[in-house]
């Protein structure tokens, strides 16, 4: 079975299978051991994309075992022989499975409120210690069916709250795993043991991962051999130069290592973020210098800490900084460097997320829509990358065995707890200034108290923009308020928006304030208008028109419904992107006509677009990273009441962005395995659409 099989019906569209040899007692990626034996499926959390353990993954286990059971005694009973696994599991922080000898014997975590790591027991890692007595008994008269009935009991053991306690049936036999509410009751927890484990272990021999790598020889033959000749097709198909975006992670390590297998020499892209760990950037040195690769670097500069100081701290949903420091420069030095397009290899996998597990192996990028972007290692899961990665001896990232899982900026908003406490020990002068960027806007931005913006900071509320349910779980965990999403957005976004409104007559959107110059310098982006006055813009015969006035409001009137409210979301990004443009140029690399510039005034930057050039394709409004993410999710759900309305009918899509910036640029998509787009729905009249 493949890592790559679909998992019909349930959440992850792609399931990994990890399978474990009973007798070298190695995990497997597949059915058949060494001599013919049989290896037993591991049962996993989905998507399953188990990893080895590091001694770092260890000693945090280690710590959390201490946590719950007050030392270390039986530690080396827990774990057994051999090698581990562990799989990342859903919860508000860290949080993986381990599995010893093919079992799972626990889940290790990182809890939030006492910022320290702990761990729960599974019934097999608790019957391994049982004799130790690990975990304060509570005894049942009624055993099981009792547990089964009842949820909450009395603590009448005085165990502190959020401990874990182990109930007990008459015979003293453990029947299930509860905790101590903060109320003091013990509660029962989803740990029911109806019965008594048979495990399907192992035998209890020492292994290595180099007895792992041998055993997987075959299976590591096949997801080469199938990786090289899909490489080999589509790179012969397409007939573009050939590049690896080379992150300095584990991923694109191998997609590269792949490529030269293939008999290819790439441009080894890289991207600096500005935002990236010294060690990454060595690796990235370090491999291109060993195997003789020309690096083409894109720089974000200092972009991202421009940015921040205007639009705010990125999220898991707000996501501007991948654009800002990212896709910017990256298109920038595409569309120089291979005008007529190239082939990207990226290593990218299923596993690491629910997009990309929907994402097709071959894809173009909005930002970049020239670049086709191709993923040998799509249905990869990470053992699979770690087993290769040793195999053949690759030069990987030293941050891994520091403790990273993912190699990336920083602070990224993706991250964990755990991963930050990790950067904070490894370079505590960057992750200072970080904190210090963080407690600045929480308490001048946002208003909080000292006190608010220690919680807010320490227990990474600033990760999300929007009142997700997982932030809801965090700071009810934490005790922290989160209010009313709209406060906290009109003192997110500087201008704030404070009345919309939308008619028969049009639409119209009231901010603090406006600066006129702003559509001054940007109205034609709009349609086919012409300047009336200062502030008044029309459309050919008047009927249509963009009113922008002093006192903060803009107004489009001789539009109804969509129409007239997705011009007004164009002239408020218009206004957005002037006041904060953190200078990306992404709008100059965009547009067809060279009809914006960006210029630097006043020690900031300003867009500015010239009028006989501009053909209102829009362009660079749609592939602007502060203008599209600021308004859409912040100042469009204040004029629409709701958080997602960035999903609304009638929003300009990605595929009709990508549609017109390739027929714009004069680019032909005859490429396998590229879906065709389509136009925009929605119909506006015609000097208003593309």
């Amino acid at each position: 079975m493949v890592p790559g099989r679909r998992s019909l019906g349930e959440a992850w569209p792609v399931k990994s299978r990890v399978y474990w040899c009973p007798d070298l007692n190695v995990p497997m990626l597949g059915e058949e051991c060494p001599g013919g034996a049989r290896a037993f499926e591991l049962r996993l959390t989905e998507p399953g994309d188990a990893r080895p353990a590091t001694g770092h993954d260890l000693e945090s286990l280690a710590r959390g075992y201490e946590y719950e059971t007050g030392g270390r005694a039986g530690l080396g009973e827990l774990l057994g022989s051999g090698v581990k696994l562990v799989n990342k599991v859903p919860f508000m922080d860290a949080m993986y499975e381990v599995v010893s000898e093919g079992v799972v014997i626990g889940r290790y975590y990182f809890d939030p409120q006492p910022l320290a790591w702990r761990f729960r027991f599974t019934q097999a890692g608790l019957l391994r210690v049982w004799h130790r007595e690990p975990l304060p008994r509570l005894r049942l008269s009624g055993g099981l069916r009792e547990l089964l009935r009842r949820r909450v009991y009395p603590n009448s053991l005085g165990a502190p709250p959020r401990s874990q306690v182990v109930f007990v049936d008459p015979d003293g036999e453990p029947v299930g795993i509860g905790y101590v509410s903060d109320d003091g009751e013990v509660v029962k927890a989803h740990n029911i043991f109806r019965r008594r484990q048979a495990e399907r272990r192992a035998r209890s021999v020492e292994s290595t991962w180099d007895d792992a790598v041998k055993a997987n020889e075959y299976y590591l033959y096949y997801y080469k051999s199938r990786a090289i000749a899909f490489l080999y097709k589509m790179i012969e198909k397409v007939g573009k130069p050939v590049i690896v975006s080379f992150s300095g992670g584990k991923d694109s390590l191998v997609a590269l290592h792949l490529t030269l297998e293939a008999g290819y020499k790439p441009y080894l892209l890289f991207n600096d973020t500005g935002i990236e760990l010294p060690e990454t950037r060595e690796t990235v040195r370090r491999v291109a210098e060993e195997w003789g690769l020309e690096v083409i670097e894109a720089s974000a500069g200092d972009a991202f800490w421009r940015a921040v100081e205007r639009v705010g701290p990125p999220g898991k949903e707000y996501r501007w900084c991948c654009k800002v420091t990212k896709l910017a420069p990256l298109a920038r030095v595409l569309l120089k460097r291979f005008p007529d397009g190239a082939v990207n290899v990226v290593g990218q996998r299923a596993f690491e997320s629910l997009d990309r597990a929907r994402s097709p192996r071959v894809w173009r990028n909005k930002w970049i829509p020239h670049i086709l972007n191709i993923s040998p290692i799509q249905e990869w899961n990470q053992l699979l990358v770690w087993l290769y990665i040793w195999k053949h001896g690759l030069p990987y990232n030293p941050l891994y065995d520091r403790g990273f899982e993912r190699i990336g900026c920083f602070m990224c908003p993706a991250g964990n707890l755990a991963e930050y406490n990790v950067v904070r020990e490894a370079h505590p002068e960057l992750w200072a200034r970080w904190e210090r960027f963080l407690y600045r806007w929480a308490r001048e931005r946002l208003g909080m108290s000292e006190e608010e913006a220690r919680v807010w900071v320490e227990r990474g509320l600033w990760r999300w923009l929007t009142p997700a349910p997982q932030k809801r779980r965090l700071a009810s965990r934490v005790g922290f308020s989160l209010g009313d999403w709209r406060e906290a957005y009109r003192r997110w976004a500087k201008p704030s928006l404070q009345n919309f409104t939308i008619g028969d007559w049009g639409a119209e959107a009231v901010l603090d304030w406006v600066n006129v110059q702003a559509l001054e310098d940007q109205y034609t982006v709009m349609g086919a208008f012409r300047r009336a006055s200062r502030g008044r813009y029309e459309l050919p015969g008047g009927r249509v028109r963009v009113l922008v006035e002093e006192d903060g409001r803009i107004r489009v009137e001789g539009l109804r419904g969509a129409a007239a409210r997705e011009l007004l979301f164009d002239a408020v990004k218009l206004h957005y992107r002037w006041l904060h443009c953190a200078g990306c140029r992404l709008c100059e690399t965009s547009c067809p006509t060279g009809a914006i510039r960006v210029v630097e005034e006043d020690g900031g930057f300003r867009p500015v677009v010239d009028a006989s050039k501009c053909i209102h394709c829009k362009l660079c409004l749609d592939n602007c990273p502060l203008a599209d993410v600021t308004v859409e999710r912040v100042i469009v759900p204040l004029a629409l009441g709701e958080v997602t309305a960035w999903r609304r009918h009638g929003k300009r899509t990605r595929e009709s962005t990508v549609a017109r910036y390739l027929k714009l640029h004069g680019i032909r998509i005859e490429d396998a395995g590229v879906a065709s787009v389509e136009e925009d729905a929605l119909t506006l009249p015609d000097a208003l659409s593309f």
